[in-house]
């Protein structure tokens, strides 16, 4: 099992670590180990990147990915000699975590803003991965696409103008299902779920990384509207 600092400690960007296991499968060379600053792809966001030090070797690490409760951190080749409970430091790159952050954050503001302008719209997929993210809503759309894009896209701009704060809490499964019954058979019927909140906004079940406040997500523009089979919105960031 890998302890992720990100969940504990978000400003984490490096820690002390030791190596509890590697090997090679299908995604190449990895190794685990029993702490990590790096977040894990899944949720709809990348994952960190970085780099692991090891006997003063310093070793890119591109994808990290969790299987069976511990995290493997993808690297180009491993070492020639490993041992379990080697020391090992693992740094992220922050500038990448903090546009990974931006990106996710970015994604709950606009279904929050979605929703909210039009309540027959139900949040039902993000993908916050740059280039290519976007935010699905199950239902239809009652006005013209382009000018809900338009309203849609001013919401937004206002919403990051207030820099609302973004916070981190912790919920029971009834406590959220309860807050969001049209999302209920889709959040994982744990004794304790993470959640995160845009200012007033009613929280989503989330467990990836966000910015402290909506005006850290910066620039943000909604590049496209699709309306078939529900609704997609594609967005892209500006550099912050």
């Amino acid at each position: 099992m890998t302890n992720l600092l990100y969940r504990t400690e978000p400003a984490a960007t490096r820690c002390e670590a030791q190596v509890t296991a590697w090997g090679t499968d299908e995604k190449g060379s990895w190794i685990a180990t029993d702490r990590t600053p790096f977040y894990p792809q899944g949720g709809g966001q990348m994952s960190d990147r970085g780099t692991l030090t090891l006997r003063e070797q310093k070793i890119d690490s591109s994808l990290a990915l969790m299987r069976d409760g511990s995290v493997r951190h993808y690297i180009a080749a491993l070492p020639a000699t490993l041992t379990p409970g080697d020391g090992v430091t693992l740094a992220i790159d922050t500038a990448f975590r903090l546009l990974a952050s931006r990106s996710h954050s970015a994604g709950h503001l606009i279904s929050h803003v979605v929703e909210t302008l039009q309540p027959g719209l139900i949040p039902d997929k993000g993908h916050h991965f740059l280039p290519g993210a976007y935010v699905e809503f199950q239902g239809e759309l009652s006005e013209d696409a382009q000018t809900f894009l338009q309203r849609a896209q001013q919401q937004v701009n206002a919403a990051i103008a207030a820099a609302l704060p973004i916070a981190i809490a912790a919920s029971s499964f009834s406590q959220i299902a309860a807050l969001r019954p049209e999302l209920a058979d889709k959040i994982p019927q744990q004794p304790q779920i993470r959640t995160v909140s845009i200012g007033d906004y009613r929280p989503f079940a989330c467990g990836g990384t966000h910015v402290t406040h909506s005006g850290e997500i910066d620039a943000l523009t909604l590049r496209k509207i699709k309306v078939k089979n529900g609704v997609r919105i594609s967005y892209e960031l500006l550099p912050g």
